[in-house]
């Protein structure tokens, strides 16, 4: 157990050095200081919650309100700090995919993308 251990902590280790996660990092740092994409965000989240709360009491919104909803959505895609943090993450969760199948695939026998996997019925494979 202790070599599975200290393979994990290799792994942490290189994640955390990895080009995804400090891209990711910086991205958060300059979108957390852009004040713009912080008060369309804020803004967002908010009408966002006013729908959720109407939507669980069962309260129908005007079209009006769900096309500001979708205004400030659009508009919060055009800032440039939030696509470049948008693409950072899509980079690092795709790495993180990627290991995630590496693993899977050891722990099964079944190589990464292979898509196959045991016939056996409750061999606790997946598949």
């Amino acid at each position: 157990m202790s070599q599975v251990l200290s393979k994990a902590q290799e792994l942490a280790d290189a994640i955390s050095v990895s080009e995804e996660l400090g891209s990711l990092r910086e991205a958060a740092e300059r979108l957390d200081s852009d004040e713009i994409a912080n008060v369309a965000l804020r803004d967002f989240q908010e009408k966002q919650q006013v729908m959720q709360r109407a939507a669980s009491s069962g309260i129908q919104l005007p079209d009006e309100q769900k096309k500001e909803l979708t205004s400030i959505q659009n508009q919060i895609r055009e800032i440039p700090t939030v696509q470049d943090f948008a693409v950072a993450q899509n980079n690092f969760n795709s790495l993180m995919s990627r290991v995630n199948d590496i693993i899977a695939a050891a722990v099964s026998g079944v190589e990464p993308g292979d898509g196959g996997g045991c016939s056996e019925p409750g061999c606790g494979c997946g598949h």
